[in-house]
């Protein structure tokens, strides 16, 4: 006969308080940015093209996203690349060239996240190309 132990649960929150906090936290931040019409509120649409391309230069991901006054100034998205788990926050790059009066321009930024069992970093390739439609 088997000796049976009792299941032992780990410390701490289950995985489905884990995707609620997260969710909450998402949410809270999309607050916190504000709309584009309360940001920038001479501007009608914001229309963005996002591009990732990997370690050694081939494409992963591309989309392009429109803006609208009502939606939340949040520009972002999760790195396709072999990390798994990084991310890209185009928001304050775009945020700062609307800010100065910018109607187009480039966003550039790498993956450092690392990736699992590698010293290395993931690296990446994020782009974002924004236009601006001004009232």
């Amino acid at each position: 006969m088997a000796f049976l132990s009792k299941k032992k649960r780990k410390p701490g929150p289950s995985k489905n308080e884990e995707k609620v906090q997260r969710a909450r936290v998402a949410e809270a931040q999309a607050e916190a940015a504000g709309t584009l019409s309360s940001r920038f509120p001479t501007l009608r649409a914001l229309r963005l093209r996002l591009a990732f391309k990997g370690a050694q230069g081939q494409l992963l991901h591309e989309k392009e996203i429109s803006l609208r006054p009502g939606d939340a100034l949040r520009i972002g998205a999760d790195c396709p690349g072999a990390c798994g788990s990084g991310t890209f926050d185009f928001s304050p790059a775009v945020s700062e060239a609307l800010g100065r009066g910018q109607d187009s321009g480039v966003a550039e930024l790498s993956c450092a996240q690392q990736i699992y069992g590698n010293p290395n970093a993931c690296g990446c390739q994020g782009r974002c190309e924004f236009t601006a439609e001004r009232a």
